[in-house]
């Protein structure tokens, strides 16, 4: 059993989003305790899980929200499909005057349980990353998570309706392509039925 001593030193020097596997890291010759010492940590409040069952967490800071940067990290590690959509890719992509209150993003895994405030995730079927990836839908990304083009993401929201768009005219309708908008509309309507949505 690892001394109380030397819990608090391992957590200072880990960062702020941290897995089970960088805890046992830091714990050499010691790694079958790691889950004992994050298990305390939890009981303790002085760390949140992400997503269970996913060992991936983050440390509570009294009056410090985790910034985006760490969001963004945390939802990596926990959804390594992660892709944002919606208004989050159109404001972030300087296309809409209108700021997202949620972070919305899409991932393939099934169990959609998060613990992280400002987020949104929505499931998507097998046959959508197929559509995007076939129609170039991915446009760089955003503190490493890939975002959808700006038309794929309006795509997306008409076609599965369960994610929040900026109004119309908060939207720069010149920076966009309409030939791209009509392809991905033509990829992603099909798949309307099969994304019941879920949501968390």
């Amino acid at each position: 059993m690892l001394a109380a001593n030397r819990l608090a030193p391992a957590l200072e020097s880990l960062p702020r989003v941290f897995a089970l596997s960088d805890l046992k890291q830091l714990l050499p010759g010691e790694e079958d305790q790691a889950l004992d010492v994050a298990l305390r940590w939890l009981e303790a409040g002085v760390i949140k899980q992400v997503a269970p069952p996913r060992p991936v967490f983050f440390k509570v800071i009294l009056g410090e929200e985790l910034d985006e940067v760490d969001r963004c990290r945390a939802l990596l590690r926990a959804f390594p499909s992660l892709v944002m959509v919606a208004g989050s890719v159109l404001w972030r992509q300087g296309l809409s005057a209108q700021r997202d209150t949620l972070l919305e993003c899409c991932v393939s895994e099934k169990e959609l349980s998060c613990n992280l405030p400002g987020v949104a995730l929505r499931w998507r079927p097998p046959a959508w990353w197929v559509a995007v990836r076939q129609a170039g839908g991915i446009a760089g990304d955003h503190h490493g998570v890939a975002m959808l083009t700006p038309e794929m993401a309006l795509a997306d929201a008409a076609a599965f309706r369960d994610v929040w768009m900026p109004d119309r005219d908060a939207v720069d309708w010149n920076q966009l392509s309409t030939a791209r908008l009509s392809e991905a509309t033509q990829q992603l309507l099909p798949l309307r039925d099969e994304g019941a949505s879920r949501t968390v």
